[in-house]
């Protein structure tokens, strides 16, 4: 990025935040005369004042520079799910990750398919995040710690993670389920 352009922004993001020189210095600690011959494009500025004066702005220096990029996509079709299960159809069993890949998503959603009598296995997981779902159809058995709950078509839950748990499909055909986990952990 040029220093016109990397100014320009600086000043833009102040003026938008309704801050003076003066405010922004003070804010950042940095001399108003830097500041203002940074925003000129006269000065170079390293990336650890840089930072410093994003921080003052309530900005990622991800978010400085990713300024005029496009936005995030928003569309992910049905062929674009990125199949995550780690045993697969082997045993029955199919993630699909909604937005696989994408960058600093917070969440993780999950397309999934059981087909009849498929389960996590006999032993009971954990992972580190809170998880919720939607069963669209099928029976669910759901196993949290010693309880053991049965879930049919749009009965829901939400549980943390870090709780020993397993899933099961217990009706007489495809079980499919949506859910998110957050952070994503999958």
């Amino acid at each position: 990025m040029e220093r016109n352009e990397l100014g320009y922004r600086i000043q833009k993001l102040r003026r938008k935040q309704g801050l003076s020189l003066r405010g922004l210095s003070r804010s950042s600690g940095i001399a108003v005369s830097f500041l203002s011959s940074v925003e000129q494009g006269e000065n170079n500025v390293s990336v650890a004042k840089l930072k410093t004066i994003l921080d003052a702005l309530g900005v990622s220096l991800g978010e400085f520079f990713s300024e005029g990029a496009a936005p995030p996509r928003v569309i992910y079709r049905k062929a674009e799910l990125v199949e995550i299960a780690a045993h697969g159809n082997a045993k029955g069993i199919s993630y699909r990750d909604v937005a696989a890949g994408r960058q600093g998503r917070s969440i993780q959603m999950l397309v999934e398919r059981y087909k009849k009598g498929a389960d996590t296995g006999a032993e009971l997981y954990r992972h580190t995040a809170e998880e919720a779902g939607v069963v669209l159809k099928g029976k669910l058995e759901l196993t949290v710690e010693s309880e053991v709950y049965t879930l049919g078509s749009g009965d829901a839950y939400y549980f943390d993670s870090s709780r020993p748990h397993r899933f099961r499909n217990i009706g007489r055909g495809e079980l499919r389920v949506i859910s998110v986990n957050t952070p994503p952990s999958f």
